[in-house]
């Protein structure tokens, strides 16, 4: 079994992994707080200025319609269904862009974790080293 050193030495360990645990796990939870409130406000934004801007596209396609339709009526109506096709394409092309260049979620506890797994195989690198410069007893 172990002796008691050795037994202290690993409840250090232990209470050293699981505080460094409940540490990143916080910091999940705060990422993650922010990231849906972040998501939220965006999402609300993005649609009440889509709402407004749909009526107003709407209604000045109906005006520039109404006002030539004696004469250039199938062109007016051509004219709008391309400004709406430019439009989506426009926001598509902006949509995409923007949901590539999101940082991964997590970002800071991932970094985080990592550079603690770093630590604990330095450490053990180390004790290693320690014991076969130490030679056998």
């Amino acid at each position: 079994m172990l002796n008691s050193n050795a037994r202290a030495a690993l409840k250090r360990v232990v209470s050293s992994l699981l505080g460094m645990g409940q540490t990143r796990l916080e910091l999940a939870g705060v990422e993650l707080a922010q990231a849906r409130q972040s998501a939220v406000r965006t999402v609300l934004w993005s649609l009440l200025t889509a709402l407004a801007l749909s009526f107003a596209s709407v209604f000045l396609c109906i005006l520039v319609i109404a006002l030539s339709w004696e004469s250039y009526r199938f062109t007016a109506i051509a004219a709008c269904a391309a400004f709406y096709l430019v439009l989506g394409s426009y926001f598509y092309v902006k949509l995409k862009d923007t949901l590539s260049a999101q940082p991964p979620l997590f970002e800071a506890t991932l970094a985080e974790l990592g550079r603690d797994r770093q630590a604990i195989l330095d450490s053990l690198a180390e004790d290693t080293e320690a014991e076969t410069s130490r030679g056998p007893r």
